[in-house]
C-alpha cells in the first residue's frame, strides 16, 4: 500500500501555488486529485501589483494602469503606473507552477471521503479507489448552499472581427439591472480585437445560467460600439462573501478560499493566498481590515443602492488609495477615506448587526 507524502484534494489556483512554492522538487511524493485537472478551464486571476505579486509578473499577459467606474452619466476614472490592473489566466498560471515538477501524480477523479486513520489518512474516491496520505491540502470549492452573500458571475470572452476602442479596464459598470441584487459589468480589453465581458451579481441567491447571458448580450448591444462579435470562450464562478472558519486539525489543511483567503468584501483571492502563503506574519490581514470587510458585506446584505457606495468609494479615492485598499496593503488614512464614503446610519446599523450577533 502506497502512502503519499501530500495528497492535494482539488486543484485550483491555491493548490498548484502551494505544491510550487513549498513542495516543487523537494523529497516528497505527491498526488494531485481533481476530476476536472485536463479540462480546458481557464478562468481569470485579477489582482494589483504589489511587493509580494512581483516574481510572478512573467505570467502576467494582461495589465492596465488604468481603470474605470459606470454609474448613470458618472465616470470614474483611476490611474496607477506603479499598481497597475493585472489578470493571470489558470492555464498559465498551471504551467509556470508545475513546469519541470518531478514528484507530482495526478487522479482525475472526484473525492467522496476522507478518513483519518492512524497517522495517514484515506481517500475515497469516485471510483471507489483508496488513495492514502500523511498530509492533506483541501481547496475543494466552499459550499454555495451558505445563505451568506456571494459573488456570482458567468463571463464571455468575445472576438471583434473589426476591432474595438477600448483601452482601461471596466471594473464596475452599473448601467445594467438591479433587480437582483447588485449588480454589474465587469469588462476587460485582452487586445485589439477580444473583450472580456462578465456579469456580476452580489446576492444570496444564484440566478439560472440564461440571466447572466442576456445581460452581457444586452450590455453588449446598448453600451459598447459593436455590432458583430463572437463568444470564443467563457468563465464562471461563485465566490464567499462571508467569513470562513477552516476546519484545519493536524496535517489536514484547507487552502484558498476554503482556507478563508478571500478578502469577503470584494470576492479577491488568489492574490491573498499567495500573500497567505508567501508571508511570515500569520496575519496577512489585519484585523482592521477583516473588521471593515465584516462591516462593508452587512451594509451590502441590508441595503439597497449599493451601487453608489462603490461609486461614492471610488471617487474618494486616487487610484494608488484604492488598490491598496483592495489589496489589503492601505495606509490608516486611506481607510478613514473609504469609511467616510460610506453611509454613516448605514455604517453604524452594520456595525451594531456585527456586534450584537
Amino acid at each position: 500500500m502506497k502512502i503519499y507524502d501530500i495528497a492535494f484534494v482539488g486543484m485550483g489556483a491555491s493548490a498548484l501555488g502551494t505544491y510550487k512554492l513549498k513542495y516543487h522538487n523537494k523529497n516528497f511524493s505527491i498526488i494531485g486529485i481533481d476530476k476536472n485537472f485536463n479540462k480546458s478551464r481557464n478562468n481569470f486571476f485579477a489582482f494589483w501589483m504589489t511587493d509580494w505579486m512581483v516574481p510572478f509578473k512573467s505570467i502576467v499577459k494582461n495589465q492596465w494602469s488604468k481603470w474605470e467606474f459606470y454609474y448613470q452619466k458618472q465616470k470614474i476614472t483611476h490611474e496607477s503606473i506603479a499598481s497597475p490592473y493585472c489578470v493571470i489566466r489558470y492555464q498559465d498560471w498551471k504551467k509556470f507552477c508545475l513546469a519541470d515538477g518531478h514528484n507530482f501524480s495526478i487522479k482525475e477523479n472526484n473525492t467522496i471521503k476522507i478518513k483519518k486513520k492512524d497517522d495517514f489518512f484515506e481517500i475515497t474516491l469516485d471510483n471507489e479507489e483508496k488513495v492514502y496520505s500523511k498530509k492533506i491540502y483541501d481547496s475543494r470549492s466552499v459550499d454555495i448552499e451558505h445563505d451568506g452573500l456571494k459573488q456570482h458571475f458567468i463571463g464571455n470572452i468575445i472576438t471583434v472581427s473589426n476591432g474595438h476602442q477600448i483601452k482601461n479596464a471596466r471594473l464596475m459598470d452599473f448601467r445594467v439591472k438591479q433587480d437582483q441584487g447588485l449588480h454589474f459589468i465587469y469588462l476587460l480589453p485582452l487586445d485589439d480585437n477580444r473583450l472580456l465581458v462578465e456579469s456580476t451579481v452580489f446576492s444570496k441567491f444564484l440566478l439560472d445560467p440564461s440571466w447572466y447571458k442576456n445581460q452581457i448580450s444586452t450590455y453588449i448591444n446598448e453600451n459598447l460600439d459593436i455590432e458583430k462579435y463572437e463568444i470564443t470562450d467563457s468563465e464562471q464562478g461563485v465566490l464567499p462573501m462571508f467569513e470562513i472558519n477552516s476546519q484545519n486539525k493536524g496535517n489536514y489543511v484547507q487552502i484558498g478560499a476554503k482556507g478563508g483567503a478571500t478578502k469577503i468584501s470584494s470576492g479577491y483571492a488568489f492574490s491573498f493566498f499567495l500573500k497567505q502563503l508567501t508571508s511570515k506574519d500569520k496575519n496577512y490581514q489585519s484585523y482592521w481590515d477583516k473588521w471593515m470587510d465584516k462591516i462593508f458585506v452587512k451594509y451590502l446584505e441590508n441595503n439597497d443602492k449599493s451601487d453608489e457606495i462603490f461609486m461614492k468609494m471610488a471617487e474618494k479615492l486616487n487610484g494608488e488609495e484604492f488598490s491598496s485598499f483592495m489589496m489589503g496593503n492601505a495606509k490608516f488614512i486611506t481607510k478613514l477615506k473609504t469609511i467616510s464614503a460610506m453611509p454613516k446610519i448605514g455604517f453604524i446599523k452594520s456595525y451594531l448587526r456585527i456586534v450584537l450577533n
